[in-house]
């Protein structure tokens, strides 16, 4: 299964749009919050591909979007968040605890607009950065995620 990873569009779809309609064999598409109405907007423009969203700290009047959500394909665990309930900005500590605790193979976040991969003691963190507002001295970026019996995941920049 092929997975399009997205987060911190901020009302900018451009970008998300033209990557979707580069990716249309994803069988999933993941936003992670801010804005949660963009993945609304993709979901609506990209019917025939399913989406998944959380909201993140920028989203206001939420309803009943979920904070985090955990998916589960062909075995592996996958929690989806923003990140900015878990203090990303100064470190990832709570995101391996949170990994550990949860016996996740994967933990997917945003809200630093930093893309990262790091991959330690059995599951991945997976920070795809940022379509429309980079930080960090990185390209606009987000990532792509394969699931067979291994996860494979990879960064790419817009």
């Amino acid at each position: 299964m092929k997975i399009l990873v997205m987060s911190d569009t901020h009302g900018d779809i451009d970008k998300a749009v033209k990557i979707m309609k580069r990716n249309r064999d994803a069988g999933l598409v993941i936003h992670l919050g801010d804005y949660f109405r963009d993945a609304e907007k993709l979901a609506a423009m990209f019917p025939d591909m399913k989406m998944e969203y959380v909201y993140g700290n920028s989203d206001f009047m939420i309803g009943n979007v979920p904070g985090e959500k955990l998916l589960e394909f062909k075995g592996k665990r996958i929690l989806i968040t923003h990140g900015h309930r878990y203090s990303v900005k100064w470190n990832y500590d709570k995101l391996h605890q949170k990994a550990q605790d949860m016996k996740l193979d994967l933990l997917l976040f945003g809200h630093t607009h930093v893309p990262a991969l790091i991959s330690k003691n059995g599951y991945t963190l997976l920070n795809p950065g940022s379509m429309t507002e980079s930080r960090g001295n990185t390209d606009e970026s987000y990532a792509i995620i394969k699931i067979g019996s291994d996860i494979d995941s990879k960064l790419y920049y817009v």
